[in-house]
């Protein structure tokens, strides 16, 4: 059985994610008025919208890890609007490490990503880290 074909957005962000490509984030795989949810209490949790936004909390992230932090995504659930990821996030900032898994919830239109949700295992663990 082939991959749905909006698997393809996902695993490129999640590819440039690693590589710091936020140019090809920007160019190629936001919508232009796309919006991040992110969870919990901590300093980065809160709801991006635009591409600046985003890119700006995606910067944040590699700023606060030292570019440590790593998306394995392990299995994608995908149908004409929406990708779950299923996966584990780990990172170093501080001499602390994070271990974690969770959910990315996208919502995609015209093979850009419009929207994503982040559900982490536990919320707590992700705010303390980044606390």
């Amino acid at each position: 059985m082939s991959e749905h074909p909006n698997v393809n957005p996902v695993r490129e962000i999640y590819d440039a994610i690693a590589k710091s490509d936020l140019d090809h984030i920007r160019d190629s795989l936001l919508a232009d008025d796309v919006s991040f949810h992110v969870p919990g209490r901590g300093p980065l949790a809160g709801d991006y919208n635009g591409k600046e936004e985003v890119l700006g909390y995606l910067g944040k992230l590699a700023q606060h890890t030292d570019n440590s932090l790593q998306y394995e995504p392990y299995t994608f659930l995908a149908d004409d609007g929406h990708v779950a990821a299923l996966l584990r996030i780990r990172g170093e900032r501080d001499g602390k490490l994070l271990d974690e898994r969770g959910v990315h919830v996208f919502h995609l239109a015209g093979g850009k990503i419009t929207e994503r949700w982040s559900f982490p295992y536990d919320t707590h663990v992700i705010d303390e880290f980044f606390a």
